[in-house]
């Protein structure tokens, strides 16, 4: 399976399960020490996790979560 697979099928979930995955991904490579994350953007993630699961509908698509925080 390529990446580009692995996203399609990631992308085919729905957006609850999609949110949930990506937040453990994050949580274990964080745990392992894999990336420099910042107390600040964790605190970032927490609170956009506590927001989204207190409202769903009101979630924002990887892409630009992803460019607000990092600017890519």
């Amino acid at each position: 399976m390529t990446q580009n697979d692995l996203l399609a099928a990631i992308e085919a979930l729905p957006k609850e399960v999609q949110f949930a995955l990506a937040t453990t991904v994050l949580d274990r490579l964080a745990a392992e020490g894999s990336l420099p994350v910042s107390e600040q953007l964790k605190s970032e993630f927490s609170r956009r996790e506590e927001a989204f699961f207190a409202d769903p509908s009101r979630g924002e698509a990887w892409n630009v979560v992803s460019e607000e925080l990092f600017g890519k």
